[in-house]
């Protein structure tokens, strides 16, 4: 064995040791063969061990983890010699134990080698969250294909907030193959760990002494799991445990309600506020909406996530007096609020990715990532959330939260199946486009774009981060890349609806060189779709393994009305695909023998589609990906049109196809005359 250079069992960061294997890992050797097999072989590397083991029978939870990885391509080489390792040192305490290099026979060790560093890492400092948390980090020199780089590490601690209750998630299948996945969990008999199996996972052995229960998982040769893109976010797809000492759900809540409660005398100014609130809105809906907004707006948002203050809201008066808050702080001041304004409002937890399969998890604190605000007026519930950017919106119109399950941190509450989205008609575009007589004519094309609910806020939004200027030049770009030289004549938002939550905003648009050049003096100008088609994205053929996410419940729709100074020779046609989820309506419309109008209406009937249904799925973003109309058309010598054919874009049939050829050669030789 190579000896290690540099100080041994020299402190790293505060919290950060170097340390023997704890005394309750049991260690056993795993297979190290000289060449990887192919199918377990990824980004230049081959998982051969994942190890961990879980001590619950100390003060304190140890989590075991050993890696073990063979390179066998210079670029599986520069991932595995970096060693990282994250930790909050706020409740947390890591020990390192080795990290090794195996060349052939020989052991090249590093764990007290110096090198090790203690990096701040702010990983979400763009979204305003600051943890706190350390990584160590280490460059293993002079890692080579051949080589299997070993690291073995224990991370103690938990927070207090969670009273020692321990739940976890442990997968067996990964998006990348592992020879050797490993999990064992020792605890007291006394304690009791629910478990929830997914998706076939290994069967434990399990063995008692002393009191303890050790149980172990193996899984050998699990090949990757292929996740499917546009499954709903909270599937699990591959083969995985849930572990959770909690009991039910209000032992959560019990857990959890007494960080939000506080009794202290609100700070003058602020009582102020609510007096206004009070005086300037006699009803409890105006008063809740009022609320809302303010709170939105006079707390500005930042998470300061350290230690507990990643679970628990800072008092009232320091929210007040910093004038900034996370989704903790921020429902917190709101419910304090309501209860001065005299109407019902607790904190609610909630999950924003995985929310809809809350129902169906062990019940467990570490569930959630978001704290919003279930108020209960004249006997319905409103879920708001206090970090969104102002909404001005009556509380009836504005956008509420709709993630599948809460849980309410009140008395007598449990976790709550929030409503679905109502259906609304979300996005409405009218587009005119009015088409010259000659060549060199400009094309003028507008777009009345009208939003609503969630998406009118978002509108509301981006104008206030970016300025209505700044969203237009946003706008521009997207039209520009596909006609470059286009002019905006007209940027306006229109209208804005507070009451009845729904912007729109028009643009219009000088195209000069509009017409694309086919062949001989055939010319062409298709129509540009930006709703329809960003609404669906393709998925891969075959009948998939999850249903489809969707993403949202209501309609959107596209219309677009074209005028030309020719005869535009439109065939009318109507085409419908429905699914118990989704509808998609098309037709095409010959309104006079030199206009007409394309209709197009999306309808999702509910947030995701069964499996069953794919081909459905499929055949819409087919005919979404072609539904855009083309003009083709002759022009003579003077570069004046002389007649059109109107499609759509790679729908023609071959007998379309070959007497759209008659027809341009036929105009061809009347141009010529």
């Amino acid at each position: 064995m190579d000896e290690p250079s540099g100080p041994s069992g020299a402190p790293i960061a505060p919290g950060v040791t170097r340390a023997p294997v704890p005394d309750w890992v049991e260690l056993e050797p795993y297979a190290r063969p000289t060449q990887a097999n192919p199918h377990f072989i990824a980004n230049g590397l081959s998982a051969l061990l994942d190890e961990v083991q879980i001590d619950l029978c100390g003060a304190e939870r140890g989590w075991f983890h050993r890696r073990a990885d063979l390179v066998t391509a210079h670029a599986g080489a520069e991932h595995a010699a970096q060693f990282n390792a994250s930790i909050d040192p706020a409740f947390e305490r890591l020990e390192i134990h080795s990290v090794r290099v195996l060349r052939g026979e020989r052991v090249i060790d590093y764990t007290n080698a110096e090198g090790f560093q203690a990096l701040r890492r702010e990983q979400n400092l763009e979204r305003l969250i600051y943890d706190g948390r350390i990584t160590v980090h280490f460059a293993i020199p002079d890692v080579r294909p051949g080589d299997i780089v070993e690291t073995a590490i224990t991370m103690y601690g938990m927070r207090k907030s969670l009273g020692g209750r321990h739940a976890a998630w442990m997968l067996f299948e990964w998006g990348v193959g592992v020879v050797d996945l490993r999990v064992r969990q020792r605890s007291p008999k006394s304690r009791i760990i629910h478990e929830r199996r997914v998706n076939t996972p290994p069967t434990p052995v399990v063995s008692e002494r002393d009191g303890i229960v050790d149980k172990r998982w193996r899984a050998l040769e699990r090949p990757a799991v292929r996740g499917e893109a546009l499954a709903p976010p909270w599937t699990v797809q591959g083969a995985a445990i849930q572990f959770s000492e909690w009991r039910d759900w209000s032992e959560v809540i019990a857990a959890f309600a007494p960080l939000y409660e506080e009794d202290a005398q609100l700070p003058p100014d602020l009582e102020e506020e609510i007096a206004r609130i009070a005086e300037s809105e006699p009803s409890p809906e105006g008063r809740a909406a009022a609320a809302l907004q303010f709170t939105q707006s006079a707390i500005r948002y930042l998470a300061i996530s350290v230690g507990e203050g990643g679970y628990t809201p800072r008092p009232l008066a320091d929210i007040w007096a910093t004038r900034y808050g996370d989704c903790k702080d921020k429902s917190k001041l709101f419910v304090a609020i309501a209860k001065r304004l005299g109407f019902e409002a607790c904190p609610a937890l909630v999950d924003t990715r995985g929310g809809y399969g809350l129902g169906d998890l062990l019940p467990t604190a570490q569930a959630f990532d978001h704290c919003i605000v279930k108020a209960t007026i004249s006997g319905a519930a409103y879920w708001l959330d206090p970090t969104r950017a102002r909404q001005l919106s009556p509380l009836a119109a504005l956008s509420q939260c709709h993630l599948g399950w809460a849980l309410p941190l009140a008395d007598g509450a449990t976790l709550e199946r929030m409503p679905d989205p109502s259906p609304v008609h979300s996005l409405e575009t009218r587009e005119r486009i009015t088409l010259g007589a000659t060549l060199d004519d400009r094309v003028r094309y507008e777009w009345r774009a009208t939003s609503r609910r969630g998406r009118a806020e978002w509108v509301r939004e981006t104008i206030a981060r970016e300025g209505a200027v700044g969203m237009f030049k946003l706008y521009a770009q997207d039209i520009q890349r596909t006609f470059p030289l286009a002019e905006p004549i007209r940027q306006d938002i229109e209208q804005d609806d507070i009451t009845q939550n729904e912007v729109t905003v028009v643009e219009a648009y000088d195209l000069p060189q509009a017409w694309s050049h086919l062949e001989q003096q055939t010319h062409q100008f298709s129509t540009l779709d930006l709703t329809m088609k960003s609404q669906l994205a393709p998925i891969p053929a075959g009948t998939p393994r999850h249903p489809v996410y969707l993403g949202q419940i209501g309609t959107v729709s596209r219309s677009v009305e074209i005028d030309a100074a020719h005869d535009l020779n439109i065939q009318p046609w109507t085409r419908r695909i429905e699914s118990s989820a989704l509808v998609l309506e098309i037709s095409l419309k010959r309104l006079g023998s030199r206009s007409g109008l394309l209709e197009e209406k999306l309808e999702f009937r509910a947030l995701t589609l069964p499996p069953s249904e794919a081909d459905k799925y499929r055949a819409i973003v087919g005919e979404l990906d072609k539904s855009d109309i083309a003009i083709r058309s002759a022009v003579n010598k003077r570069g004046v049109f002389v007649g059109a054919k109107t499609e759509n874009d790679g729908r023609s049939w071959v007998f379309n196809l070959i007497w759209i050829g008659v027809v341009v050669l036929y105009l061809i030789w009347r141009a010529a005359q």
